[in-house]
């Protein structure tokens, strides 16, 4: 990868963490609050919802906000077609949420779902305002206002629900935690942007994205259903509570899989995209992004399974115990979920979307799998089946990325093997540590210490490969920003 791209990247990737630190990581807090005030019920509740939710902003989302951001040089017209597109698509989505959420408050039996649905469905029509700033702001690769604009949105919005909570608000302090946080970014996104859409629309930049954003949206979709099912099914077959265990679980899980999976997506799509034209730079710039999200992936993720007891004890206390299982199996079933965003990332920058969305149809249908186990035999079964579909998945990724570029599965998989390896020797003695007879704080605070040092022990020793030392430099580099400035305010 040469300089340039090199550097462009890595302070995209730098941006892109501290962004959704910010998004993710503040609003982990906020539900860490809110967990030790309500219950898992309530948040059960809440994750009933979440598959029509989020399949609703998916379809506004996704398609046309791909393709724009693929575009090298997209015009006004490109901007304002899509903001228009996808504000018409929100309304209607909104409308039918609106008129099928009395059959799924019949279905799961709870009167309050009902009203539930229809306002949390406002968040569609409220996030559509804000879309096609977002796009601008991937296109520049300028994560560092998307940071600043999560840390807007979410503080004030997460106060304001913790109030609520704190008043016998129950469940509506989770839904005005949704709607605020995404009224708020709408709003300070579009001041820091200065985009306002104007009265134009072009049926020929519609024709032209739709025939690439279609794709991307078919795939999204599938891929949304593919994983939200999940809590439909639990909720029927194991109750409201289970829904809120395993969705606190799968949350704790997305801090690792959506903080990385998110940034090498948004920072690597426009980069991937822009050298499409040089194959051979191309793939150089691909393995690196590859090779680092291995690694973040594979340690973040062994370190997560090693700490589940103890972090899930002191986070959100031993009402939440039934969830510490529930993270170990979902952390090892979501060891390649990043990797393979890395792959979709690459199959799409080459203008195969139709990859993509045969990929995702085979994880579609793989999904039956879990499904039905969850069925017959119950949660934790279904959970550990969910490891077995993911590597089938992951041996497909590999596959169709050999297809669109000459980078073999099996050199893939030399490349990432390295940090697996290192990652499970750091995980063994981590997780050992969980038994010791103190109190859970004490034990996380010694594991998170213990595996911190043991993997830069490993990589300073015996593998300290190009992917670590840039990251530790970067670390390095901001802590030093940060010292810095610091040292300024004092004088």
């Amino acid at each position: 990868m040469d300089d340039g791209l090199k550097d462009k990247t890595a302070k995209g990737i730098s941006w892109g963490f501290v962004d959704n630190i910010a998004n993710t990581g503040v609003l982990a807090i906020i539900n860490i609050i809110l967990a030790n005030i309500l219950s898992p019920y309530e948040f059960g509740i809440i994750g009933l919802t979440s598959i029509f939710i989020t399949i609703a902003q998916t379809l506004v989302d996704s398609g046309f906000t791909g393709a724009i951001t693929r575009k090298k040089s997209p015009t006004r017209e490109d901007f304002n077609t899509v903001f228009y597109t996808n504000l018409f698509f929100s309304v209607v989505i909104y409308l039918i949420l609106y008129l099928i959420a009395p059959l799924v408050s019949s279905y799961y039996d709870i009167p309050e779902l009902c009203s539930i649905i229809r306002v949390l469905s406002l968040s569609v029509i409220i996030g559509a305002f804000s879309i096609i700033q977002k796009a601008v702001l991937i296109i520049r690769v300028d994560f560092r206002k998307q940071a600043i604009v999560s840390i807007l949105s979410s503080v004030p919005a997460g106060i304001i629900s913790i109030i609520l909570a704190l008043n016998g608000f129950g469940v509506w302090s989770l839904v005005a935690l949704q709607i605020l946080r995404i009224l708020f970014m709408t709003i300070f996104i579009t001041v820091f942007t200065h985009w306002i859409p104007s009265l134009v629309f072009s049926l020929k930049s519609f024709r032209e994205m739709f025939s690439f954003g279609s794709r991307i949206m078919a795939t999204a979709i599938i891929n949304v259903i593919s994983t939200e099912i999940f809590s439909l099914v639990i909720g029927k077959t194991n109750g409201t509570s289970t829904v809120g265990l395993y969705n606190r679980a799968d949350k704790f899980k997305g801090l690792v899989t959506l903080n990385i999976g998110l940034v090498i997506q948004r920072v690597s799509y426009p980069v991937l995209a822009s050298i499409s034209d040089d194959r051979e730079r191309q793939k150089r710039a691909y393995r690196k992004i590859l090779r680092t999200t291995a690694l973040i992936t594979f340690t973040s993720l062994a370190g997560l399974f090693a700490i589940s007891e103890p972090f899930i004890l002191v986070l959100v206390g031993k009402e939440w115990a039934g969830s510490i299982l529930y993270l170990r199996i979902l952390s090892l079933s979501a060891i390649a979920v990043p990797i393979q965003i890395c792959c979709g990332n690459i199959i799409n920058a080459n203008g195969r979307s139709d990859y993509t969305l045969r990929l995702e149809t085979y994880r579609t249908f793989l999904t039956i799998i879990p499904i039905a186990v969850c069925i017959f035999f119950g949660i934790v079964p279904m959970l550990y089946s969910l490891i077995f579909t993911s590597a089938i998945t992951f041996t497909l990724n590999l596959y169709y990325v050999g297809r669109v570029m000459d980078y073999p599965p099996m050199s893939q998989i030399k490349d990432i093997l390295p940090f697996l390896f290192f990652a499970i020797l750091m995980c063994i003695p981590v997780y050992l540590l969980s038994y010791l007879p103190f109190l859970s704080l004490f034990v996380l605070v010694i594991q998170l210490v213990f595996g911190v040092a043991l993997t830069i022990l490993f990589y300073e020793i015996f593998y300290r490969c190009e992917e670590y030392v840039d990251i530790r430099d970067e670390i390095v580099s901001i802590l030093r920003k940060i010292k810095g400035t610091n040292v300024l305010r004092k004088s």
